[in-house]
């Protein structure tokens, strides 16, 4: 199975996606740039899965699983099985907040360009994007990231 994650340079994601053993991708913080990147690994291979991090203010210890990217007034939801991998996440001990909000910058942009690439190809990849907590918000880092690697590992082999 081909699987990918991104996470962008300086935040939480970019040090728990570094700990993962799957192909990744550290994005600069650049709209443009890092859908361009994600959209350039996308034509190299289609991957299965992707699964992208950014990071959330004011939550702790919880992971966001984002439904719905959105560009103006057009939406595109996910064809990923959320509902899997939230019950994943909670049996690893992972609160977990389902949410149509991807925000309005970097994290929706990212979201909307990969979902709609995946449409646009007709292709059979299945991608969600993640928002965990700003570092300081998490109280125990090593174990959180190691709760959602393995959660990552048991959807990926289930």
């Amino acid at each position: 199975m081909d699987i990918l994650l991104t996470g962008f340079c300086g935040t939480s994601s970019e040090l728990l996606v570094e700990k993962a053993n799957y192909k990744s991708l550290i994005l600069p913080n650049d709209k443009m740039m890092d859908s361009n990147i994600l959209l350039k690994e996308m034509s190299l291979l289609e991957y299965d899965l992707i699964f992208c991090f950014g990071q959330k203010p004011n939550i702790k210890d919880k992971i966001y699983i984002e439904t719905t990217a959105r560009n103006a007034d057009n939406c595109i939801n996910t064809n990923f099985e959320y509902d899997k991998l939230k019950d994943i996440f909670e049996s690893n001990h992972i609160p977990v907040r389902i949410s149509n909000n991807a925000g309005t910058s970097f994290c929706n942009a990212l979201y909307w360009y990969g979902l709609n690439y995946i449409y646009n190809q007709c292709l059979d990849t299945k991608m969600v994007f993640l928002h965990i907590p700003f570092y300081k918000n998490i109280t125990d880092s090593e174990l959180f990231f190691k709760w959602i690697l393995a959660s990552l590992y048991n959807f990926c082999k289930s």
